[in-house]
């Protein structure tokens, strides 16, 4: 199973806003360059989140990005939801049509499972935990000459 792009870059951009909390608006060039995203994809993935009230959008040469929700109360999980994204193993968890076998199916079990243990692992770590501890790496990272 792999994680959407989406997600990853919606996280990269909501951790950078949480590190960078006491800057302001952020600009999203500079979310771009330093996390590695396609502008253009960050562009619409921050339109997501502000319609969701996740983040503050303003155009302009002062605009930018500023996180509204509380990094420790905003979950991993919660992020995966609002961008409409499952952690599905296997496609019958939310589309029973796809399968001629779901109603008589050993293993849609334990797939379910196997999602419900990741959500619930996910709905403990929060913005503000992924942002101590980029935090802590990118000062672990940090070399003087």
């Amino acid at each position: 199973m792999l994680i959407p792009m989406k997600i990853d870059y919606a996280l990269r951009l909501l951790v950078y806003l949480a590190v960078n909390i006491e800057k302001g608006l952020i600009k999203t060039e500079e979310v771009s360059k330093d996390q590695g995203v396609p502008l253009k994809f960050l562009q619409r993935i921050s339109n997501e989140l502000q319609k969701e009230g996740i983040i503050e959008s303003s155009r302009g040469p002062t605009g930018g990005h500023k996180i509204l929700r509380d990094p420790k109360k905003l979950f991993v999980s919660e992020i995966i939801k609002l961008l409409d994204y499952t952690l599905s193993p296997i496609e019958c968890i939310h589309n029973e049509d796809v399968c001629i076998h779901t109603d008589a199916c050993s293993q849609r079990e334990l797939w379910i499972g196997v999602e419900d243990v990741l959500l619930e692992h996910l709905s403990k770590i929060s913005v503000a935990d992924l942002a101590d501890r980029q935090t802590k790496l990118n000062t672990k990272n940090v070399t003087f000459i």
